[in-house]
């Protein structure tokens, strides 16, 4: 007659199982994905213009970050745009965000400074945090969209 309760324990314990999974699901909160500057409803209804977009940007436009990596403190980015033939583009509505891989709570959205022969600068920003860290760019030119991300490590 041990048989039943083994049974009876084996339910008790799967069912403790999944309460205890949904409870660290729910106290974990949901982290908006910010891929494409869009909403991840607006990224996945119209993928298939973003990569025509961006695969026609890629074959008229070069877009280089300046800077590579982040320190403690004080950061500056300089975004360079250029045709491919090298030569300056003026005219590109530039957005940075600097943000973690793993959260939206430490999101700085860069300030646009000035622009001369193709180098775009934003104002300073402070980086608290090390560790790792995404630079994310989004260039509109005329009706062409280019968004890029480097990997970063913040350190001192």
């Amino acid at each position: 007659m041990v048989w039943p309760i083994g049974i009876t324990m084996s339910i008790l314990t799967i069912a403790g199982m999944c309460i205890w999974t949904i409870a660290i699901a729910q106290s974990m909160p949901v982290q908006m994905d910010n891929s494409y500057f869009k909403d991840y409803r607006d990224v996945d209804m119209n993928i298939n213009e973003i990569i025509t977009k961006q695969k026609e940007f890629d074959t008229k436009y070069n877009v280089l970050l300046q800077q590579k990596d982040l320190k403690i403190g004080e950061n500056s980015i300089l975004v360079r745009v250029t045709d491919k033939k090298n030569s300056a583009i003026d005219n590109a509505n530039v957005d940075v965000i600097i943000t973690r891989p793993h959260t939206v709570e430490n999101d700085v959205k860069l300030i646009y400074s000035t622009n001369k022969d193709g180098i775009y600068k934003f104002e300073p920003f402070n980086i608290q945090n090390e560790g790792r860290w995404q630079i994310q760019t989004k260039v509109t030119i005329d009706n062409l969209v280019s968004y890029n991300k480097l990997e970063v490590n913040a350190t001192n």
